[in-house]
Formats: structure tokens, sequence, C-alpha cells
């Protein structure tokens, strides 16, 4: 079965990602990949560029033979995924007093419809029908939310599932006689117990940079640059690799005389600073199009200048955001997140976990065994990347302040046993998760 590549395609609204997708795509297939692009943002208009007809099932673009495409709708996806949970909810709900239209709504919680169109992604990457997916997200602020809850839910929908159907096997068969309250069904359990098994082969499709890859996209504007840059860091800290930049609408030479004077200098200005400030990635670029970008021959015209000779379906740069490494017989955690201020960075230590904040986004990031036991000594902050250093002094259970460290020498033995100790809760509470 072939191992579906997903080439996701992000930037600010209106800076030409549907363009960019859809030509990729068709550069894909023309190659001989056979390619499936995407659309899951909700003001779709994929289907407008490609002059296909879309829907929520997979369309076949006449003008490509290797071509595919579609809109996921997010209402479909709820209704196929979260009926049986949301009727049980309704109940419980009305159970409470609370009216019908509203236990509709709190039925759906915030991110859930985001969540489901990410796990029809994953179906699709997972059915082996396509070498190549490309996705047209949603702009930046909706694309960080989508691509950063299945980091969250995974631990949340697991230890739901873990709790809720121990309690539940004990009440259902009190149901009736002695309780009022609507137990869940066995039926409820297993959509909920197979909607967190998918989400954490999400995550792992999404952490994987040998299958999956962000493409930016951006315009020569300020007010950009800073939103991409931004993308940027915060696709690192939820582990997303960045493959490549793009940069659209770039004014030819013939055409900043007179009005448009002005623009020639912003763009100029703007330019040097992406490739300052995404130095170490490729920046593609892209002119102003002549005319508007619609159907196959013009798509394939764009990417031939956006491209070159390069295979668009190829991932042009697979950086690991996140690395373990040895450093003086110190292990250390490296993240690059590149142009941040390093006082909107925060770091916290809970269980087993390190918790980093990077202008109010947050990553809970699971430690390996061998660093659960472990305090934080200290962090840097350098050329774009987090350096978080770990000691051998015991981690007490807590950290809220850890920038600087503070550990002292405690007995060696006693170290190790509470080590291999926290090791083992550890590893058993992850065998249960699972």
């Amino acid at each position: 079965m072939t191992q579906t590549r997903v080439l996701i395609i992000s930037g600010k609204g209106g800076v030409g990602k549907t363009t960019v997708a859809a030509a990729t795509a068709s550069a894909a297939a023309q190659a001989g990949q056979n390619t499936l692009v995407v659309s899951l943002d909700r003001a779709h208009n994929l289907g407008d560029v490609l002059q296909v007809t879309l829907g929520s099932s997979v369309t076949s673009v006449q003008e490509s033979p290797n071509l595919k495409a579609m809109e996921i709708d997010p209402q479909a996806e709820l209704s196929r995924n979260w009926g049986v949970l949301q009727q049980y909810i309704n109940r419980f709900f009305r159970y409470l007093g609370v009216n019908g239209q509203s236990a509709e709504e709190l039925a759906v919680f915030p991110g859930l419809e985001e969540l489901l169109v990410l796990t029809r992604l994953y179906d699709l990457a997972e059915s082996g029908d396509y070498d190549l997916i490309v996705a047209d997200m949603a702009p930046t602020a909706s694309s960080l939310r989508y691509l950063s809850f299945p980091d969250m839910m995974d631990g949340v929908l697991g230890g739901l599932v873990k709790w809720d159907r121990r309690i539940a096997s004990l009440m259902r068969p009190l149901q009736g006689k002695y309780l009022k309250v609507p137990v869940p069904e066995q039926e409820v359990y297993n959509k909920l117990y197979d909607l967190a098994a998918r989400l954490k082969n999400l995550r792992n499709l999404l952490f994987d940079v040998n299958r999956t890859a962000v493409r930016l996209v951006m315009i020569p504007e300020t007010i950009v640059l800073e939103e991409t840059r931004r993308a940027l860091s915060y696709m690192n800290l939820f582990g997303m690799a960045v493959d490549a930049v793009v940069v659209n609408r770039i004014f030819p030479e013939e055409a900043l005389n007179g009005y448009f004077e002005t623009w020639g200098k912003i763009q100029s200005s703007v330019l040097q600073q992406a490739e300052e400030s995404f130095a170490g990635l490729p920046i593609l670029k892209m002119s102003f199009q002549e005319s508007e970008v619609i159907g196959v021959p013009r798509l394939l015209s764009t990417a031939d200048e956006l491209y070159g000779t390069s295979n668009p379906a190829d991932f042009l740069q697979a950086r690991q955001p996140f690395k373990y490494l040895e450093a003086d017989g110190q292990t250390v955690l490296s993240v690059h997140l590149g142009q941040v201020n390093p006082s909107h960075v925060k770091l916290q230590r809970r269980e087993g976990d390190l918790i980093i904040t990077v202008d109010g986004w947050r990553r809970v990031v699971t430690l390996p065994d061998s660093l659960v036991a472990c305090s934080v000594q200290k962090a840097s902050f350098k050329a774009g990347v987090l350096v978080v250093f770990f000691s051998e002094t015991e981690f007490s259970g807590n950290e809220s302040n850890i920038a600087n460290g503070d550990g002292k020498d405690r007995d060696k033995k006693t170290m190790v046993d509470k080590r291999e100790q926290l090791v083992r809760a550890n590893a058993k509470e992850r065998r249960k998760r699972t």
C-alpha cells in the first residue's frame, strides 16, 4: 500500500493559498503522482479555481488524469463521526433541564468540527489511494487551531475514555431502577474510543517529518510578513515541519513605475527581510500574474514559474523542529522557534511533561522516560532556537519558574531509586492511555 505524503498549504487569508495548492497538485499530477487536493477551509473556492464542481466526496478532474479534488464538509463529518455521541449528550443536558436547542449547541464543543475535518484528512492519507495529498488550509489563525487541536485533545479524550468507561460499566445496571441520569450505552464508548485512537494516529501523521510538511504562503507586504514569521514559530512549536515559504504576487520591474513606485520600495524591503527571517528555508517566488489563474492549464504554467525544474511533490526541506541532543554529557531539547521575543517564551514542568508557551500558544511535550525524573537546569534562546538543559537533579513534581534552574546535590542512590519509580509510573500511565 502506498504511504501517502501530506503537503499542507497555509498562510494569511487572501495571499493565494488556494492557487498555490491547486497549482502544486496539478503539477504533481502531471508528473505522474496520484494526487488529491482537498480544501479544509469553510470558505471553499477550490472548485472555482479548478473549474470543477466539488463536494464532500472525491471528484476526478477531467483535465488532469492523475488529479482528484474535494471540499470537506464540516457538517457532514460532524454527522458521520459525532452523531451517536451528540444524541447521548443531548439526552444528558435535557435531563439537567436544558432546552432542546441549547442542548444541541452544547453537544458540539468549540473546535470539534475542525478536529473531525482533520480526522477525515487522516482517513484519506491512510487509504493508500494517493501518492500525495495537498491540503488547502484555512487562514493562519484557524490553521493553527486545526493543527494544534489533535495534540491538545489526545490526552483529554484518552483520559475520558479510560475513566468514564469504568464508571459507566458500574452505573449501567442501576439505570432505571435506581438512577434517572442517562448513562452512555456501549455504542457511545465504542465511538469515543475509535475517535481517540484516530486522533492519536492523526497526531503521529502530522508530526512525522517524512510524511507531512507545511508550505507557508505570503505576499510582499509588511503585515503579512509579520504574520508569516509568527506562523513559522507556532508551526515549529507544535512540531510541524515547514519545508518552504512561497512569496506570491511579486510585481515585475516593468510594473513598478509611476503609481506603483512606492509599492516597489515596500516589496524590495519585505523581500530582503523575508530572506533574513526565513534563512535556511527555500523561498519560492511567484510574480503577480497578468490574468486570473483559473483552470488546470493556467495552474500548470503558474507551477512552472514557482517550481522550475523541481518536483512540486518533493518536500523541499525536512527539518525536525524538535530534537533531543547530547551536549557535554547532558541531554538537551532543541526547539527551532524562529523570530520570537524571548520574553514571550515560558516553560513549565508538570509530572512527565514540559509545557512550552509562546505568545499564548501552548504545547505540552511528553518527555521520554529517560528525562521524566530530571529537573530543568536552564534554558537558552539564541538565533531563534530554544535549548532546554536537563539536570540530574531530582524533579520534585512541579516547576513553574525554570528559566535559570535551581538544583541542589542530593544523595545519588535516592535519586536513582526515585527516578526508576517515576519512570515505571510514567510508563504504566502511558500503557493505560493506549
